[in-house]
């Protein structure tokens, strides 16, 4: 039920109508790094939040406060072409569920590292941030009505692109893979019924459980439309978990569609099985 709350609450933030920021917090462990190193970083995850909370990602007057945290592994550091180099993991998540790992990240990086939105030439370091951003905002808004997050991922995109013709190619082939597993269409239906979802969790919440299972049957449809299709749809996995509790509260004692789901997601199978009662 903590869960359900939670998601009422998310749903309620989509809904307002207060314009709001993206909110982000970062994290930066430096791993084995010389002491010389880490000095050069310790203003790195500083820099991050103040570049991604103080920009205006969208430009919708109904903007929502979509909180973030960000973990960054630095592993090495490395002399390339005159410049000082950093391989890193990367982790980025959403309170909503949007959640991504990316283990292949170099940026060059010192001390006064100009870190703008204003950049025209393809920065590994600002514009990595920008497509992990957009990849959650596209996440995000798609929760907001029907694909709404595509201009994002649009940007996301784009950058990935870019990022492939650059000097700093690497990873990016991998990155625009991972983006186009969400926007396929063998995932469409999965993104089309996301707006659905939250409303059968608002509709949960305020005792209208009758009309909450019609929104929650549309996403069952969705689901299972994904898993004929490619059953280990690596987006389906993330949406499974993040809401496995939210799917398991919305059909609760209902052993068909809960068996169903066991079925789709083995993952979660406890909860799932807990829910028939």
């Amino acid at each position: 039920m903590k869960s359900i709350l939670f998601s009422f609450f998310l749903f309620c933030l989509i809904h307002s109508s207060q314009a709001q920021v993206l909110k982000a917090s970062v994290r930066v462990d430096f791993g084995y790094l010389p002491v010389e190193e880490i000095q050069k970083l310790e203003n790195l995850a500083a820099n991050i939040e103040d570049y991604i909370n103080n920009y205006a990602w969208t430009d919708d007057e109904y903007e929502t406060d979509i909180d973030v945290s960000i973990f960054i592994m630095i592993e090495t550091a490395f002399d390339k072409s005159h410049e000082k180099m950093y391989r890193a993991q990367f982790q980025i998540k959403s309170v909503s569920g949007e959640s991504f790992y990316d283990k292949e990240w170099e940026f060059p990086y010192q001390p006064g590292y100009p870190m703008e939105h204003t950049k025209v030439q393809f920065d590994p370091l600002c514009h990595f941030i920008d497509f992990y951003v957009y990849l959650i905002l596209g996440g995000e808004l798609d929760t907001y009505g029907l694909l709404l997050g595509t201009q994002y991922y649009d940007l996301a995109q784009d950058l990935a692109n870019r990022g492939i013709m650059s000097q700093y190619a690497r990873g990016w082939s991998d990155r625009l893979n991972e983006l186009q597993k969400i926007t396929n269409t063998r995932t469409r239906p999965l993104r089309e019924a996301k707006p659905d979802f939250f409303e059968a969790l608002f509709l949960l919440q305020e005792g209208r459980s009758k009309e909450a299972r019609t929104y929650a049957l549309k996403v069952i449809d969705a689901i299972e439309k994904v898993v004929k299709e490619q059953p280990n749809n690596k987006y389906l996995k993330m949406f499974f978990d993040a809401h496995y509790s939210e799917l398991a509260e919305l059909f609760r004692n209902d052993a068909e569609i809960l068996s169903r789901l066991v079925d789709y997601d083995s993952s979660h199978r406890d909860a799932y099985r807990d829910a028939i009662q």
